[in-house]
Parts: structure tokens; sequence; C-alpha cells
């Protein structure tokens, strides 16, 4: 059932999928493995998710695989229907899903597997060429933007009511967070999707607390500090210790000690 299972995912099943797939019970799962990462290895694969540390030539080898499979430089959601690890796997190590690539084609270049991975690194040297330049085009639009803002607001002498951020139609939030309040509301919308129940709000440090649901199935307790962008964390002089994640709009925080969910990644902006 479990090799099954695989083979119609086309990845190793979270416990949850797992459970959906066949209507397997934890109890079950234990008096006859001990656990669903027994059944995993039983099956002959190797359990993945929390507890388990990925190494960096399984996380690349997995994203060159769904390249070859996809024929294309995955999006998130993409890769995350036909990868084996989650998309905090990779917020863990780069600032933006649109590094990613680049950073393949480094790993492949440090370790003389440019010619193993020909066809998939021509295809992630060309997405970070391009990329490339439209930072630049971003670049350039954020420089030219002060002085185009400040010559409307002469024209406008009235007050030109409330700002908005851009249209991402979302089902709950139409446009995007402009405020660290506005990323709070959009992880509550979001909250289901990415495997969380919140438990409780607070005013103070950290913001709130959820149940978060872990690949083995269980749910474990996580600390949540909600920032606009991920480096307003160490801004604001919080102490690491004290959360376990950061959930933000824009992470621009390189060599973050916490995991980071980027919301932005995650709606297509």
């Amino acid at each position: 059932m479990f090799k099954k299972s695989v083979k119609n995912l086309g990845h190793v099943p979270t416990f949850p999928e797992f459970k959906r797939y066949s209507g397997a019970m934890p109890r079950r799962l234990a008096r006859f493995f001990g656990g669903y990462a027994e059944l995993v290895r039983a099956a002959g694969f190797e359990p993945l998710g929390p507890g388990y540390q990925l190494t960096m030539s399984q996380i690349v080898a997995d994203w060159v695989r769904v390249v070859r499979k996809l024929g294309k430089i995955p999006s998130v959601s993409q890769y995350i229907m036909h990868g084996r690890h989650g998309q905090r796997t990779f917020s863990a190590r780069w600032p933006s899903w649109r590094d990613v690539p680049a950073a393949m084609v480094e790993y492949a270049s440090a370790n003389r597997l440019m010619r193993k991975w020909d066809d998939v690194m021509k295809l992630a040297r060309r997405y970070a060429e391009q990329e490339k330049r439209a930072a630049k085009k971003r670049n350039k639009r954020k420089a030219m933007r002060p002085s185009l803002l400040s010559k409307n607001a002469k024209v406008a002498k009235k007050d030109p009511g409330p700002a908005f951020g851009r249209p991402i139609m979302h089902p709950v939030m139409a446009t995007a967070p402009i405020n660290e309040m506005g990323v709070g509301m959009l992880f509550a919308a979001m909250a289901t999707q990415l495997g969380f129940v919140l438990l409780r709000v607070q005013p103070g440090f950290p913001d709130c607390e959820a149940l978060r649901l872990c690949d083995d199935g269980t749910w474990r307790r996580v600390r949540i500090e909600l920032e606009f962008e991920s480096r307003s964390f160490r801004g604001h002089g919080h102490p690491p210790e004290g959360c376990d994640l950061i959930v933000c709009w824009k992470h621009n925080w390189p060599g973050c000690p916490l995991e980071v969910i980027e919301l932005s990644t995650l709606v297509g902006c």
C-alpha cells in the first residue's frame, strides 16, 4: 500500500497524505512498525521532514529531478506538488525562491556535476540570467519611484486616501500586505493551507503561538513572530531564542538564524 501511494503521488507521502490515501490509523502503525518513520524505512525509503537533517546533495538532487520531470524551473507551488521537501527547506537556506536556480548552478559547478546535470543547469543558468536582468529593472523602478510619488503628491492637494499593496487575488485578501498587521491577517487566512492551527495571538513578543502539523503526523507548538520584513525582527531587538519561526511578507535578512516563511513567494508575488 505504501509503495503504491508513492507511485501514485510521485513522492514519499507525509503521514497526513498517507492517512488520507490508505485510511491508516496511528495506533495500528505503532503496533506493527513502531511509528510512521519505521514504516517508511521498511518500504525502502528515507523519512524526511522535521527531526531529519537533510543534506544539500539531497535537496539539489530532488530539485533536479523535479526540473527534469516538468521540463522547466518550477514555481514554489509546482515544486511542493512534485517534490519531496517542503517550502521551509528552501526558505531556511535562501532569501527568496528566485535565488534557488542560481544556487543550484553554483553547487553543481563546485561539485563537478555540471556535465551530469547539463540539461537542468542550462535551464537554471537561463533563469538566473533572466532574474538578474529583472532584478535590475525592479531596482531601477524603485529608484524612480520617489520622484514620481513626490510629483503626484504636489498634484494631489487633497488626502489621497488609504494605501494598498499590489493585487494578489487571494480569496480572503485582494491586495498584498503593506504592514505587519496585514501579514498577520494573510497568515491567518493561509494557516490551514500551510499546516498551522493558531492557539493565541498577543500584543507582546512573540506575536502568536500555533500548532504545526509535522510530516510524522504529530502536531508541535511553535512560537511565531510576524514581521512585514524579516530583518525587522533584528531591528526590534527580539531574542532569537524566544521564537521558532518568522512569518513575513518579504524575507530580506541573509543569515537569519530562524526559519522564515515568506508569504509573497506563496501567493506568486
